[in-house]
């Protein structure tokens, strides 16, 4: 009987569940490469946290059976798969385990607070046997290690830590240090699926049913898995276009910043190719489907946030190369004690001694107290071993709208080019132009205006012209506001004076506005996507602390990418980079032995932001996939805090070396006083808790830890009231 379980089939739609895609999620991609080419085959959506598969197929070819046949045999156990050690089966037990665990520790720190005797016998095992029921995710993890199917690592040092303190009756420390594990474990589950939530959320692209056009030109409401290659759809202002194509009919402008990262809307027409995803601020199209679904960019961003989560390298933590040496060491000098001396007693002092508890405190409680640090800031630290990753990296890759720059047009440049007119003149009938028009450079000249405590002229009519600008009747005379082809399209030429100024504005990086009053060119803005207040010093502090690569990393345009670069002093740039150029070129960097972080804010930042050894995502105005993709998610638009979590980090780092340190200083102490025969049972006991409260009141002083911020000038050009023919 087949595993493979049918669960729905309609209209050329089947969904089946496919358990092996559930148990192996990082083999899920498989099923894409079963169905392809199969005759009919349309789209496909993969669900590995449930195990669902949706397939559309042409109706009048849908064969369930051999859709059924192609998914049943499972992968080889050989096929790569990411492994957890936890399932959302098992989200009970680490919810019950977190809420006993600090339940017994709050009772037990509440009867030492009141004095109370201590506890008796009875409730003593009840105690071992919570321990036990805590540290179930480790000792299977050591049961394993056992096995050889891994190496001994931080399970074997929790489990052995454990074991011997419940045979000393240490049961408090042992629970101190499983509950603070458990934490750390289900923080990093709890995050893995989110992450997976909101990639399954960005697949629905925000538009459940699409306007279809039919062959007579009759436009019909369908559900969007129902469209497929070479239909048209229709799509109209304020709308997400919900497929890859190329544009039929229609005009508009495209907000396509999630895609490409471009800040400024681009101007779409016949013939112009358009993403999945992407937003009609103005206008409408008809578009011509190439890709659907999965196919899309915009799928294909997801299908690479799958794919970079479960190709990323883990990094080896400063508790896994401890545990590595530590666990066999001291097993190894208590076998040899007892096979010198034959004294039970004192290799039991001399396990007792090497007992890893302060040890297994040393990471733990400096991470917890690190990541409280950071949330105290805003900063959300998702787990020790991405603080820790934080700390070692050597390339910085930034993204560059909405991270280094604000992600909006601003005004940055008025130019006057008439003796008649002023610099607030130019700049409050370009207002007044563009009063009445929703452009996002239209916003930036009004917002400025008011900014600059202006008046704008009221118009009396105006007329939008697509993917030019505005021309507006003021007081009985023309003005024009937009691009030199309207001014051209209306007879008003720019001199060799404008064009000059119009390279000197675009080399800059920047958007020329030109202003014509009638029939004379008066003026011209430039407007652009500034640079953050202090990103220059932000990318200075990242080299002080020994970031050897600084990269910029934009979908946008050349000239405005290394405008940018050079305000804020980045030598690498690279430009017009899709998900894709964005994916390899963190796999090329970590080729070169780098370890790499990226800082982003976009859905397209986000397989970057995955496969990247630290993911940062940049901003309160952060896409939701690009704050779940990330290892550290930063507070609101301060660049400041990128170059304090690495201080953090590093600073976390010396204290966890500081613990390892008075841990293993302990123990070295007490096992020659142990080996030697001068130390009985209960001074060892003493000794081993002294050593624990010393690394918890070490790891304490990070709590207050502030890092150092660099200071802040200010790179937007804000000079005094606008002169005639001055650039601001």
């Amino acid at each position: 009987m087949s595993d493979v379980a049918v669960r729905s089939v309609a209209a050329g739609r089947a969904r089946l569940t496919v358990p092996w895609v559930r148990a192996r999620p990082g083999s899920a991609g498989l099923v894409d490469e079963r169905l392809t080419g199969m005759r009919g085959f349309r789209a496909l959506r993969i669900f590995p946290r449930t195990g669902s598969v949706v397939i559309w197929m042409v109706p009048d070819l849908l064969d369930v059976d051999r859709l059924v046949a192609a998914l049943e045999e499972a992968p080889p156990a050989s096929t790569p798969a990411k492994p957890t050690r936890s399932t959302p089966d098992s989200s009970t037990g680490e919810l019950a385990r977190l809420v006993v665990g600090g339940a017994v520790l709050a009772f037990v720190a509440l009867r030492r607070l009141l004095r109370r005797p201590r506890i008796a016998t009875g409730s003593s095992g009840l105690l071992g046997a919570i321990t036990l029921f805590t540290g179930l995710p480790f000792f299977r993890g050591a049961l394993r290690s056992l096995r050889g199917r891994s190496h001994p690592g931080t399970d074997t040092l929790v489990t052995a830590a454990t074991v011997i303190s419940l045979v000393l009756r240490e049961n408090v420390v042992a629970l101190t240090v499983l509950w603070l594990l458990n934490i750390g474990e289900s923080l990093q589950t709890l995050t893995l699926r989110r992450t997976r939530r909101a990639i399954e959320e960005l697949l629905t692209i925000g538009e459940e049913r699409v306007w279809l056009v039919r062959d007579e030109g009759v436009e019909v409401e369908v559900a969007l898995e129902e469209v497929a290659p070479g239909d048209v759809v229709a799509v109209y202002e304020h709308h997400r276009i919900p497929v890859d194509g190329q544009v039929v009919g229609g005009e508009a402008l495209v907000d396509q910043a999630a895609i490409t990262g471009e800040a400024l809307p681009v101007y779409a027409r016949a013939g112009a190719e358009v993403y999945a995803g992407t937003i009609v601020t103005s206008g409408s199209l008809t578009v011509r489907a190439t890709s659907v679904g999965a196919d899309t960019t915009v799928g294909r961003i997801i299908s690479r946030v799958e794919e970079a989560q479960s190709d990323r390298a883990p990094i080896q933590t400063v508790a896994t190369r401890f545990t590595q040496r530590f666990v066999p060491v001291s097993f190894a000098l208590a076998a040899l004690t007892y096979a010198v001396t034959r004294d039970a007693r004192r290799t039991m002092t001399m396990l007792l001694i090497a007992c890893p508890c302060a040890a297994g405190l040393a990471t733990p409680t400096a991470i917890s107290a690190a990541i409280g640090n950071g949330a105290r800031r805003g900063t959300l630290i998702k787990g020790g071993t991405h603080l820790e990753g934080i700390g070692r990296v050597t390339a910085v890759v930034f993204d560059k709208t909405g991270t280094l720059t604000f992600g909006r047009p601003l005004v940055t440049s008025v130019v006057t080019l008439s003796d008649r007119y002023t610099a607030d003149q130019v700049l409050s009938l370009a207002a007044s132009g563009e009063l009445h028009a929703r452009h996002p450079l239209a916003q930036a000249i009004v917002a400025h205006t008011e900014e600059q405590h202006l008046r704008a002229p009221i118009h009396q009519a105006c007329e939008v012209v697509l993917g030019m600008g505005m021309r507006a009747e003021l007081d009985g005379t023309r003005l024009l506001v937009g691009s030199p082809a309207l001014l051209r399209r209306h007879g008003v030429e720019l001199t060799e004076e404008a064009q000059g100024w119009t390279e000197q504005l675009r080399g800059g990086g920047e958007t020329v506005i030109c202003i014509a009053h009638d029939e004379d060119l008066i003026g011209l803005l430039g407007v652009s996507d500034a640079v953050r207040s202090g990103a220059d010093t932000v990318i200075r502090q990242l080299t002080d602390l020994g970031v050897s690569r600084v990269v910029l990393l934009t979908g946008d345009a050349p000239e405005t990418a290394q405008a940018v670069a050079d305000t804020l002093g980045i030598t690498e740039v690279h430009a017009h980079a899709l998900p894709e150029g964005k994916l390899q070129l963190i796999r090329d960097l970590q080729a070169e032995g780098h370890t790499v972080a990226m800082v982003g804010d976009g859905t397209n930042d986000a397989p970057a932001l995955a496969l990247a050894d630290v993911g940062i995502s940049m901003g309160a105005h952060s896409s939701h996939v690009a704050l779940e993709t990330a290892d550290i998610a930063l507070p609101g638009d301060d660049l400041r805090q990128v170059p304090a979590v690495v201080e953090l980090s590093r600073h976390t780092l010396r204290v966890v070396r500081q613990n390892y340190g008075l841990a293993i200083g302990v123990n070295l102490l007490g096992l020659v006083a142990g080996a030697g025969g001068s130390m009985n049972p209960v001074l060892a006991a003493l000794l081993h808790n002294t050593s624990s409260i010393a690394v918890v009141g070490n790891s304490a002083r990070l709590v207050n830890h502030t890092p150092h911020l660099p200071p802040t000038t200010d790179t937007i050009l804000t000079a005094a009231p606008l002169e005639d023919r001055r650039v601001r």
